[in-house]
């Protein structure tokens, strides 16, 4: 047969076979390309991410990989985009207003939250304002970041989390430890951006103060004593650093670039682990100290808002990236970047040497992880206080479901029980009649809350006052201030804080009377007043507290959260 047919046929099929080929090319473009139209029929839609700026960079990179695998969620494509946000600062955006609107201050309306702890995550408990239970994403203990020198005392000494208050207050504190010149410890405690830390390290202490183990500390043991003077001891000690860092990361910069540490105005700061790992040069010189105890961890929770303006496609979607984040591939990415994941953790130095966690501390419940950062926030002082109470026929009138002074000792005896043990305080009362020919009796002197039953002493007086008749204010204030002036105590504010829903009926001491006796006094004892409801006297009392130095507030009732916030404001 002649080749010619033969090719001829050949070439017949191959072009019908091409032919063929190119349609069915055409249509499988053609079908993926419906496809992917169709998989996006609602359009575009953006996730944003608030994420506390200790992290913010490793899940703005993620994020990048998560968008470039083009998400498609309720026939939305989804893109993802990560801002930093102070935990803190949105913590305190969403208690303002859960339903709306949102900060815009602080960027745009985020559908996924991650903070650097579950800490803020507890406080808004709640507010309903997070969907199911956020799951973390990464973590890193936290430590304090300190000189070689004092880490390895710190360490020798199996300091704990419950010590540092008073390495922080006490005289020549770190000499004791063999660290001669560097006298007490210098803690900053930075509440920036970025600075996380601080606050799980403030769980820590007060969870060891009050001895609970590894927690989760409650509403009434963040109250008690001895944790609010820890705190309070150190708010004070790092407010009074001259020229404070304000983050972590200014601090840790601030720590290895000293050339003299045991003088320099900062010694430690709390941190996390990957913080100093990031850190790099800047934290040169710097050694992890992991205190004894439970060791708080900076969890950084995925938590999905669920608030007016996430709908359902972006709640799926924020499930979906937070999903994405904790697969292996993107965990290594964070374990590269210093973070820990389960067993993986970031590669030990001699200065940071990445140690088994052993007891985790649980961060504390929604209520008194807001009560530590009230009390870090405005903390109790010592102070000596004379505390000059009304009860006289008037303080019996109905005030909602008690009477004003019912409703006052009780404000009362929740305040003092917040005051630290190194306050001295006495609760005289005033009404004629109640100790002979004196207007006032004397139920507590004052004195240090130390004292074995002062506190008990101070609670039974208070619950057994009765209202009695007429009022002696202006006698009964004279003898406390004189009482208050020979009894002052130096290094401390003074005062006299009077309690009176007035006027004063004693016409016998005047308002120049008054005046006059309180005027060149030996020493500065300032007189505070609580005015309780319509008080003819209020005038004659303000210029009294503003003569002396002190503060007036007024509160229209005693029913009203306005005592406590005043009490809180008087008895700081």
């Amino acid at each position: 047969m002649s080749k010619g047919p033969i090719i001829a046929v050949v070439s017949v099929i191959i072009l019908v076979l091409g032919v063929i080929g190119w349609f069915q090319l055409r249509d499988h473009t053609s079908s993926q390309g419906t496809a992917a139209a169709g998989a996006c029929v609602e359009g575009d839609a953006t996730l944003h991410v608030a994420a506390d700026p200790d992290i913010a960079g490793p899940i703005r990179d993620l994020a990048e990989r998560f968008t470039a695998t083009h998400p498609v969620v309720r026939d939305h494509c989804v893109a993802v985009s990560v801002q930093d946000a102070d935990s803190a600062a949105v913590t305190d955006a969403l208690l303002a207003a859960p339903d709306g609107p949102w900060n815009a201050d602080l960027g745009p309306e985020p559908a996924l939250w991650i903070p650097a702890t579950s800490g803020p995550v507890n406080r808004l408990a709640d507010t309903g304002v997070v969907a199911g239970r956020p799951k973390s994403v990464a973590s890193s203990p936290v430590v304090l970041a300190a000189p070689r020198e004092l880490a390895l005392a710190l360490t020798a000494a199996d300091t704990g989390w419950q010590n540092l208050p008073a390495l922080q207050s006490g005289r020549d504190a770190l000499a004791q430890m063999g660290l001669g010149g560097w006298g007490n410890l210098r803690l900053a405690l930075p509440t920036g951006p970025g600075s996380g830390a601080t606050a799980a390290a403030l769980d820590a202490i007060a969870a060891a103060t009050a001895n609970v183990g590894a927690g989760p500390l409650d509403d009434a043991q963040a109250a008690s004593p001895r944790v609010t003077s820890a705190i309070a001891t150190l708010a004070a000690g790092s407010r009074a650093i001259e020229n404070a860092p304000a983050t972590t990361a200014d601090a840790l910069a601030a720590l290895s670039s000293q050339r003299d540490p045991q003088s320099a105005p900062v010694h430690a700061v709390p941190a996390t682990e990957q913080q100093m790992i990031a850190a790099g040069d800047r934290a040169s010189g710097l050694t992890a100290f992991a205190p004894s105890g439970a060791t708080p961890v900076a969890d950084h929770p995925g938590a999905v808002l669920a608030t007016p303006w996430v709908d359902e496609t972006l709640t799926r979607a924020a499930a979906q990236f937070v999903d994405f984040l904790r697969q292996p591939e993107q965990q290594q990415s964070l374990v590269e970047a210093g973070f820990r994941s389960g067993d993986r953790t970031p590669s030990a130095t001699d200065d940071i040497p990445v140690p088994d966690l052993g007891q985790v501390l649980v961060p504390a419940t929604g209520p008194a992880a807001a009560r530590l950062a009230s009390t870090f926030a405005t903390p109790a002082m010592p102070r000596t206080t004379t505390i000059l109470l009304d009860v006289s026929g008037s303080m019996g009138y109905a005030d909602g479901a008690g009477t004003r002074l019912s409703n006052t000792v009780d404000a009362l005896a929740a305040r003092l029980a917040a005051l630290p043990d190194r306050s001295h305080v006495g609760l005289w009362v005033y009404s004629r009649g109640l100790d002979g020919s004196k207007p006032y009796q004397v139920k507590v002197p004052t004195g240090p809350l130390t004292d074995s039953d002062r506190r008990q002493r101070l609670e039974s007086a208070l619950t057994s006052l009765r209202p009695a008749t007429a009022t002696s204010t202006y006698a009964s204030l004279i003898a406390a201030h004189d009482s208050a002036v020979d009894g002052f105590v130096d290094g401390r504010p003074n005062s006299v804080l009077l309690i009176t829903d007035g006027p004063n009926d004693d016409t016998s001491t005047t308002a120049r009377q008054l005046t006059d006796a309180l005027a060149g006094a030996a020493h500065p004892v300032r007189v505070d007043v609580l005015s309780i409801a319509e008080n003819s006297d209020q005038v004659t009392l303000q210029a009294t507290a503003d003569r002396t130095g002190g503060t007036l507030v007024a509160v229209p009732s005693t029913a009203a959260p306005d005592l406590g916030d005043a009490l809180g404001k008087l008895l700081a």
